[in-house]
């Protein structure tokens, strides 16, 4: 009895703190899990906005190159024009010479200088097409940056985005941690609390217990002038069992108790006397597995459960015991201690078990009260 109790009330102590603590744990790693998501985030953003600056750095130099070449170009264009004027004024004036002078040495001269003239000017055309060429490469680069940098905002918009929900369910994953954690103290509290009940249950069945020692020994005690052939007094699971023999009690097919049996139940009743509040009794008759009919007694029920009733009387006659204290059963031969079909085996068969149980409801109820 005493193990079952504490079996029951280990198994609810278990199943209250078992939900609470899942719960916690569960909403504690949804939180770390949202915490790192929001962290990872963070680190994103930051690269993308460090990735964004880089491209914005790039794109004003490039715009810088853009400008500084088309100064450039615009320079050459001047210098080409010029150039030009230049040699269309003297492609003039060496027509007029050639017209006048003929082979000459101041016509040649001119001419030297004419084709220098055009060399420089070939030199100025392939530079400003280099510059054109180089012009248009910046802008290719530009248009390239101005593309990065876009791309680049977008992914830092929707990282900031992305960061923002996560902070947003890391925030609610953090107020239900704190509502689990209200729960998990509070069950923690209960624990506490049950597992004071069990240790104060514990002490008092452990208590209970060495009283029902005390009693059989009590009991063996005021009946040490009989016999173990007579009764036999025991104490197992919490309980004692004062187990006596027909032979001591009834005549062969009677239920009436004879002297003998008179005295052990008058000396049993004086050791239960005003001592049976938390006690509840119960008397067993039992038979062997002959069938028996006689005129008064229809049968081995009837007789076991006469012979039980009578030993229920003489201890309430005889101890002061309350009547809802106590209770007779027969068992008939349905719960034999020899299943052996012998003599020796009926006659250990055929007796009338005194069982001395604790009130467990009443211990039970008495440390809910405390």
């Amino acid at each position: 009895m005493k193990t079952s109790i504490l079996t029951l009330v280990c198994a609810c102590l278990m199943a209250v703190a078992c939900v609470p603590a899942k719960k916690y744990n569960s909403a504690q790693r949804q939180s770390d899990k949202y915490r790192a998501q929001a962290e990872e985030c963070q680190v994103d953003v930051d690269l993308l906005n460090k990735r964004a600056k880089q491209y914005e750095s790039d794109l004003a130099k490039c715009m810088a190159d853009k400008n500084s070449l088309e100064q450039d170009t615009t320079l050459q264009g001047m210098r080409i024009r010029t150039l030009m004027n230049q040699l269309a004024i003297l492609e003039n004036d060496l027509r007029k010479l050639a017209a006048q002078l003929g082979e000459t040495p101041e016509y040649k001269a001119l001419m030297q200088h004419l084709m220098q003239m055009q060399n420089s000017l070939v030199n100025s055309e392939d530079k400003r097409q280099g510059t054109e060429k180089a012009i248009e490469e910046q802008k290719r680069l530009l248009a390239e940056t101005n593309s990065a940098l876009e791309e680049s905002r977008e992914m830092a918009k929707a990282t900031e985005d992305e960061l923002r929900n996560a902070s947003v369910e890391l925030a609610n994953k953090q107020n239900e941690l704190a509502g689990k954690q209200d729960e998990l103290d509070a069950a923690q509290r209960d624990i506490e609390a049950k597992a004071k009940r069990l240790a104060e249950l514990e002490a008092a069945l452990a208590a209970k217990d060495n009283a029902m020692a005390e009693l059989r020994n009590t009991i063996a005690n005021a009946l040490v002038d009989f016999t173990s052939d007579d009764l036999t007094v025991t104490h197992r699971e919490g309980k004692v069992y004062v187990s006596l023999e027909e032979q001591l009690l009834f005549e062969s097919g009677k239920y009436n108790v004879n002297e003998k049996g008179q005295d052990a139940l008058r000396k049993i009743a004086s050791v239960l006397a005003n001592k049976t509040s938390n006690l509840n009794i119960v008397i067993e008759g039992h038979t062997d597995n002959v069938p028996y009919h006689g005129q008064v007694i229809e049968d081995n029920w009837d007789l076991s459960v006469k012979r039980a009733t009578s030993v229920l009387r003489i201890l309430v006659a005889n101890g002061n015991i309350s009547k809802d204290r106590i209770q007779a059963a027969g068992r008939a031969d349905t719960q034999p201690i020899d299943a052996s079909n012998t003599t020796e085996a009926r006659r250990k068969n055929r007796r009338t078990e005194i069982i001395l149980a604790p009130d467990i409801e009443a211990i039970v109820k008495g440390i809910e009260i405390q």
